[in-house]
């Protein structure tokens, strides 16, 4: 395998996990928002917080977590197709007897 689809790749993993983690996260301030609100006063599924808020920030962190998921994917993308472009040199026979 070539030495930059190996780089490629192990940076969309390492920017999928930090997607997941920074997904968990939100997911779990979001909870801990919702248990400090009572039913009827709770803030929508898709309150993010106000700027500078710790929910916020979270949120932040979810969004260029994924920003950067789609840049690897994408220059990923780009690094197979700019492989499969490239044609291997030609063989040159040399005749020996």
């Amino acid at each position: 395998m070539h030495t930059e689809l190996k780089t490629r790749r192990r940076v969309l993993l390492v920017t999928y996990r930090r997607y997941l983690e920074a997904e968990r996260a939100l997911t779990v301030a979001r909870q801990e928002m919702k248990a400090w609100f009572p039913a009827a006063s709770r803030p929508l599924d898709t309150a993010i917080g106000q700027p500078g808020s710790r929910i916020r920030g979270i949120y932040d962190r979810r969004e260029r977590a994924m920003l950067q998921l789609a840049t690897a994917k994408a220059k990923l993308e780009q690094a197979r197709r700019r492989l499969a472009t490239k044609r291997p040199a030609p063989l040159q026979l040399v005749w020996i007897r």
